[in-house]
């Protein structure tokens, strides 16, 4: 195993979080490349680094300078609870840079500029591959520089201090104090910012900007990030199947409905929403731009998977646009066949695209579809609001319980045109759970807004989608989907 695949390994084990990708691949394609940190004060410079320095440590040695705080100080804010780097990693430079761990024979009593390169070639002779961070450069150099009276610029130490870690392969991270250095921009091999911003509700939106990365490819530049826990993370990319590819040996466990609300079916966002969805309650699903055709069925799947195995009816109208066959693919691929042909009933969206044995295989009943009964005999039409409530009850009869109601406007807003709030109406007082979503430039979205007791958003952010809550009002969660078990389990990572 190379170098390269061994680091992507390692980050898969903890998670595929901490570091991203294209980083550890800038790291591994050249043993001596340089990298510059760009960031304004509390972006989360400090954590980012100590999270290359806890992958890059398996690999060689490293070693964490600075001139700011003691060891102790530094160990016990950033390293104690989130690294496995110790003390021994750690160097104040303004105290005593040739202590253990660094005991190295140097033929200089004191640090400075002149004797920096040196002193760092003899660590480098001592250890075996050796990474080192400046947190911050800025710092270290006017610490440094203090003890001349002509000292070189930042910029010629930079140059020097590069050249060196070519030639010697030394992995060197630099932490910058000012939010922007283009002139060291052009003198490193790569180059990095991490931004933090609030939106008009206060929550906390966090990037990595990916500006510079030598030899590497960057097909995303932005990545949403955050610090969560006090440590630095990377929001996976997601990558939604259209069709579900398991194989059909995993069960879906239910998860515990209470007399007041209906678990979504996602382990991390049931305790965000006190236990799930009230019942009797209506929750907006709000798709952002540049989603894909089945990035609903993230929020929507797990819920509907939770009302099936618990029995209970499932009535659905997928966006126009979904997958043929995603709901009875993946359903039945987690439950008994049988489950999904008694209590859901899937509303034609894809009656225009799907072959007959597609539309009989998906249990699909018409909203709209203009052709005459005889070409479509195994379908019946519901193109009113009150044919659409007659095959609910119907299906609550087969389920003796409430029903899920999952609808998409850019499908039904014929069907329920002026009828949200008798739709509204008719799941409180029967207990239902109605899950509206609905797309950009759907004419229903304001209206479904103002009949909705929960709102919730989906947009992507760079490669990774994320979801937050307009009400209640949540911080932005990054989606994630864990493929460890038989099935999918979708995952939830607060962005602080």
């Amino acid at each position: 195993m190379t170098l390269s695949d061994s680091l992507h390994t390692a980050t898969d084990q903890r998670g595929d979080k901490l570091f991203p990708r294209e980083i550890s691949r800038f790291f591994t394609r050249d043993l001596g490349h340089t990298l510059l940190i760009n960031g304004a004060p509390g972006t989360g410079k400090t954590l980012f680094t100590i999270s290359g320095l806890d992958l890059l440590e398996r690999h060689s040695d490293v070693l964490y300078v600075s001139t700011r705080v003691d060891q102790d100080t530094v160990h016990d804010m950033y390293f104690e609870e989130h690294s496995s780097l110790d003390k021994t990693h750690i160097l104040d430079i303004s105290r005593e840079p040739f202590e253990r761990p660094l005991d190295v024979d140097v033929p200089f009593e004191r640090l400075d500029l002149d004797s920096l390169l040196k002193w760092l070639t003899r660590v480098n002779e001592a250890n075996a591959r050796l990474t080192v961070a400046f947190d911050s450069w800025d710092l270290v150099y006017e610490y440094l520089a203090a003890r001349h009276d002509d000292p070189p610029d930042i910029e010629t130490m930079t140059t020097q201090l590069v050249a060196l870690a070519r030639e010697e392969g030394i992995r060197t991270l630099l932490v910058s104090e000012t939010a922007d250095s283009p002139s060291l921009g052009y003198i490193v091999d790569g180059v990095i910012a991490l931004e933090v911003s609030e939106d008009e509700r206060g929550r906390t939106r966090r990037r990595l900007r990916l500006e510079k990365l030598r030899g590497v490819r960057i097909g995303n530049r932005l990545q949403p990030i955050t610090l969560a826990d006090g440590r630095f993370q990377a929001i996976p990319p997601v990558k939604l199947p259209t069709v579900h590819s398991g194989t059909g040996d995993g069960t879906w466990e239910p998860r515990t409905n209470t007399r007041r609300t209906f678990s979504t079916g996602i382990s991390d966002l049931d305790p965000i929403l006190s236990d799930g969805y009230n019942r009797g309650s209506i929750v907006h699903l709000d798709l952002g731009t540049d989603l894909s055709r089945d990035a609903w069925s993230v929020l929507t799947l797990p819920t509907i998977r939770n009302f099936l195995a618990n029995e209970m009816g499932v009535a659905v109208v997928p966006p126009r646009e979904g997958s043929p066959g995603l709901l009875h693919n993946d359903l039945n691929a987690v439950l008994d066949p049988r489950v999904f042909e008694t209590y859901c009933h899937v509303f034609g969206t894809y009656a225009d695209t799907a072959t007959d044995s597609e539309q009989s295989t998906t249990n699909t009943k018409n909203l709209h579809d203009e052709r005459k009964p005889e070409d479509t005999a195994n379908e019946q039409k519901c193109t009113s609001y009150d044919s659409y409530i007659g095959y609910v009850e119907q299906l609550r009869e087969q389920s003796n319980g409430p029903v899920l109601h999952v609808l998409s406007m850019d499908t039904a807003r014929r069907t329920f045109d002026g009828q949200l709030g008798a739709l509204a109406n008719y799941v409180a007082l029967h207990n239902d759970l109605t899950v509206i979503i609905t797309e950009p430039g759907t004419e229903l979205r304001e209206r479904a807004d103002r009949v909705a007791d929960m709102h919730f958003r989906l947009e992507r952010s760079g490669s990774a989608i994320v979801l937050y809550g307009e009400n209640p009002l949540t911080p932005l969660l990054g989606i994630g989907i864990g493929r460890s078990r038989p099935i999918p389990r979708i995952t939830l990572t607060e962005m602080v």
